[in-house]
Parts: structure tokens; C-alpha cells; sequence
């Protein structure tokens, strides 16, 4: 669940800097099943102006913004262990290493995670997931899907049942942890929706938020692959012809 908000979030994160719904080439993204993901998309809105929206709404108006923030860092505390396993499978000793001293620190200064004074301390955060590991080793991400959490592919569900599969609760006596993961899944949707309220709103008012979803999920995924760097032009290194005086033709 971890893992599949924080796709939504930041892929309607990207959709607020849209300046159009459409995109450029119908085509650019795999989208076989679009049909049945319109249809998943349409019931995903319908629950949320049902059930998510009023619940979020509610959240805010009995809460400040340090208890929504302390409720915040505690939920994404502990999706670290994750973060860091990740990290180590993609090869990336850096970002392993501050997503440990980040759990540490928050764990036992901040309070279970309630507070984040690894930030306050410099210690920078990452986001790492087994969609992304995937994406590393070279798995193209297959169709785009719509699922009752939000937008994916068939490389990301997968990365993201493996997560799940290895959170560390899934570990312990599941009938002493299921009342607190219950609770810590309900309230993490609705702290989610709480965050992207003003994000959703700029989604639904794209020409097509369908598409404008689609597209920027997609564009959200590679750059994370990427770690935000550009795309790898493959002429970079070709040589400059303009350079070469191959004579006139006679």
C-alpha cells in the first residue's frame, strides 16, 4: 500500500505541472487493456467523491498540519526497511546508507518516526521500490494498468507484491499485528488523500485526466529509474559530419 500511494502521489504530482490533457503521440504509452482501465479509472472516481474525499476532508478539519505531519512520517518511517532493500538491489550504497541512519534516527529520536530529525540533520531521503529495482535491471514495464489503487504497469504491480510480500510485519504473529495494520492502512490512504487534495483537483480539470494521468505515470516511472537524470541520447557520440569535408560532387 505503501508503495502503490506513493506511485499515485507523485505521478499526480507531475500531472499538476500539465498544461495539457492530451498526449502527444496517442500511442506512447502500452495501453492494450484501455478499455477495462478507463472503466477501473471511472470506479476509483466514484469511490473517491463517495468515501475518499469526505474521509479526507474530515481528517483535516479535526487535525492540524503537525498532527498530519507527525501521522505522515510515522506512516512513511516504516516503509524505510523497504526503501533500503530496494536501494541495495539496485546498487546504490549511498542511498542504502542514509535510508538506514534515516530509519535509525527517526526511529529513536523521532519517536517511532513521529518527528524526522534525520532531515533537520541534513540526511537526504530516497524512495525506492521493487518497480524500480525491476526497471533497473532492464524489465521493460510492460502494459499500462489501472488498479483500484491507482495507475501502474505490469512491471510495477509485480515490484509492488513483492514489497508487500517482504514487508517486515508480514513476519511477526499476524494476529497481534492485524489491528495495527489495519489501522495504519486506513489511515495512510486518507493522509495520502488529505496531502493531494490541491493535485487531484488540477487532475480533474485536465481536458482528458485519463490520459493526462497515464502519460505523466509513465514519465514519473522512467525518471525515477533514471533517478531524475535526462534520457541517454543514443547519437551523442556519433561524430560531427559538418567536421568532415567529404569533397564536392563533380
Amino acid at each position: 500500500m505503501r508503495t502503490q500511494l506513493a506511485m499515485i502521489g507523485a505521478a499526480m504530482a507531475v500531472t499538476a505541472c500539465a498544461s495539457t490533457g492530451a498526449e502527444t503521440n496517442s500511442s506512447a504509452v502500452y495501453d492494450p487493456f484501455e478499455g477495462f482501465n478507463r472503466n477501473v479509472f471511472a470506479f476509483n472516481n466514484g469511490v473517491d467523491k463517495v468515501i475518499l474525499k469526505p474521509a479526507a476532508d474530515g481528517y483535516r478539519a479535526i487535525t492540524n498540519k503537525p498532527i498530519r505531519k507527525g501521522v505522515s512520517n510515522f506512516l512513511n518511517n516504516l516503509g524505510q526497511p523497504i526503501v533500503f532493500a530496494n536501494s541495495v538491489l539496485q546498487g546504490k550504497p549511498e542511498a542504502a546508507l542514509d535510508t538506514f541512519v534515516r530509519f535509525l534516527v527517526n526511529t529513536t529520536v523521532g519517536i517511532g518516526g513521529i518527528f524526522d530529525p534525520a532531515t533537520a540533520a541534513g540526511v537526504p531521503e530516497h524512495d525506492e521500490d521493487f518497480g524500480q529495482t525491476l526497471g533497473v535491471w532492464g524489465v521493460p514495464p510492460g502494459p499500462y494498468l489501472m488498479t483500484p489503487m491507482g495507475p501502474s504497469n505490469l512491471r510495477d504491480a509485480i515490484g509492488g507484491g513483492i514489497d508487500n510480500a517482504f514487508e517486515p510485519f508480514n513476519y511477526v504473529d499476524q494476529d497481534d499485528t492485524l489491528p495495527f495494520r489495519i489501522t495504519t492502512g486506513v489511515v495512510g490512504v486518507v493522509s495520502a488523500r488529505e496531502r493531494l487534495d490541491g493535485v487531484i483537483a488540477v487532475l480533474s480539470e485536465q481536458p482528458e485526466p485519463y490520459v493526462a494521468l497515464r502519460r505523466n505515470y509513465t514519465q514519473q516511472r522512467a525518471a525515477s529509474i533514471r533517478d531524475g537524470q535526462e534520457e541517454t541520447d543514443p547519437f551523442a557520440n556519433l561524430p560531427d559530419f559538418d567536421a568532415y569535408d567529404f569533397g564536392e560532387e563533380e
